[in-house]
C-alpha cells in the first residue's frame, strides 16, 4: 500500500486515465482490507480523477459499467495478475470510462431539461411566490428536504414554507417521502430518479 501511495503521487509520463486504470487494478490486487475493497477501489477511481483535475466534479459513475460486465471485469483483473497483460485491462477500463462519460452527459442534459420544465411550470402558476424558483434551484443541491429546511434556506416563516412546499407537492415537483404526519420529508423525485438510475442492484454483486 505504501508503494501504491507513492505511485499515485509520482509524476507520470503517460495519460492520467491509464494511471487510474493501473491504480484501480493494483488496489484490487493488494486487497488490503477484510471487507469493502471493491467499493473503495471503485470510489478511488472518481477521487483520483477529481484530484488530478480530469474531472471538475465527481460525477463519473464507472461502477455501473463494471456492474453490467462484472464477469468480464473479474476475468480481466485475473488475467492481468496471471499473465502481466496490462494492455487488455487498460483497454477494458477505457471502454468503461467512455460509456460512463456518455451516461453522465446524457444525465446532465436530462437534468437541465427537467429543471427548465419545472421552472416553466412555476412561472405559469397564478399567485405562486417569487421564492418558488429559488426553492427549485435549492432542490438541485438538497433534493430531500423538510419544511424547516425550506424556511431556513429562504429565510421565511414556517407556515409560509409549508404553503410553498404544498404547492410543489400539488404540482408534482415534490413528493412526501415518509408517510408520516410529523417530521415529514419531501423528495425531488424525478431528479432523484435520474441520479439513482443504474445504482439499484446491490453492491453484493461485486467482490467486496
Amino acid at each position: 500500500m505504501s508503494e501504491l501511495e507513492q505511485f499515485m503521487h509520482r509524476t507520470m509520463h503517460f495519460p492520467k486515465l491509464v494511471t487510474c486504470a493501473l491504480i484501480h487494478y493494483q488496489f484490487e490486487t493488494i486487497h488490503p482490507f477484510l471487507d469493502g475493497n471493491g467499493r473503495l477501489g471503485r470510489l478511488l477511481i472518481t477521487l483520483y480523477l477529481t484530484w488530478q483535475g480530469v474531472l471538475e466534479k465527481p460525477i463519473l459513475y464507472i461502477s455501473y459499467y463494471l456492474k453490467k460486465h462484472r464477469q468480464e471485469y473479474y476475468d480481466r483483473l485475473m488475467l492481468t495478475r496471471d499473465t502481466g497483460n496490462y494492455e487488455q485491462w487498460v483497454s477494458f477500463f477505457m471502454h468503461a470510462v467512455i460509456e460512463a462519460t456518455e451516461a453522465a452527459l446524457n444525465d446532465t442534459k436530462r437534468i437541465i431539461d427537467l429543471y427548465a420544465e419545472h421552472e416553466a411550470l412555476l412561472w405559469k402558476q397564478k399567485g405562486i411566490s417569487p421564492l418558488a424558483t429559488q426553492l427549485l434551484r435549492k432542490l438541485l443541491y438538497h433534493p430531500l428536504i423538510t419544511i424547516a429546511d425550506v424556511a431556513q434556506f429562504l429565510d421565511i416563516s414556517y407556515p409560509t414554507a409549508a404553503h410553498l412546499v404544498q404547492q410543489f407537492v400539488h404540482l408534482g415537483i415534490l413528493q412526501e417521502a415518509t408517510g408520516q404526519k410529523r417530521s415529514r420529508k419531501f423528495v425531488y423525485h424525478e431528479y432523484m430518479k435520474i441520479l439513482s438510475e443504474g445504482a439499484e442492484p446491490k453492491l453484493e454483486s461485486y467482490p467486496d
